[in-house]
């Protein structure tokens, strides 16, 4: 589990799902290699994107992080999430990733080729109606 969803979480809330981005984005990366090792200088960021993002909700709300210096960080509870969208093109679909959009009532926050978006959608849209259930 990610240090932040760790210290994120609230006593008696239960960690429901957490994802990342998949790790196809540094296949560009990769295959810019043999040109003169320009890959490796464009996989920098894209390695430190993929580790210092995460997206995660308990059974009370939704967190969310990126970034190592510059960071952002979006911490709602379920209640005030109005709309999660999910858009991936061809290879999202062949590959298992996609955008999550998150509307709460401060804003649309974006996360780019996070891995299982569709299921992460589900999964969330189910904890956020069981919670408006519980009420």
């Amino acid at each position: 589990m990610s240090s932040y969803v760790q210290q994120n979480i609230g006593k008696g809330e239960t960690l429901i799902q957490i994802t990342r981005p998949h790790g196809i984005a540094l296949l560009p990366h990769i295959l810019l290699i043999p040109l003169f090792g320009l890959g490796l200088l464009t996989m920098i960021p894209v390695i430190i994107r993929l580790r210092t993002t995460v997206v995660a909700f308990s059974d009370k709300k939704i967190m969310c992080k990126t970034g190592l210096i510059n960071t952002q960080k979006m911490d709602s509870p379920l209640s005030q999430v109005n709309n999660v969208v999910v858009s991936s093109g061809l290879f999202g679909k062949i590959f298992g990733f996609g955008t999550i959009a998150i509307t709460t009532a401060s804003g649309t926050h974006s996360f780019r080729g996070i891995k299982s978006a569709e299921k992460f959608r589900k999964a969330l849209n189910e904890q956020i109606y069981l919670f408006s259930a519980n009420k």
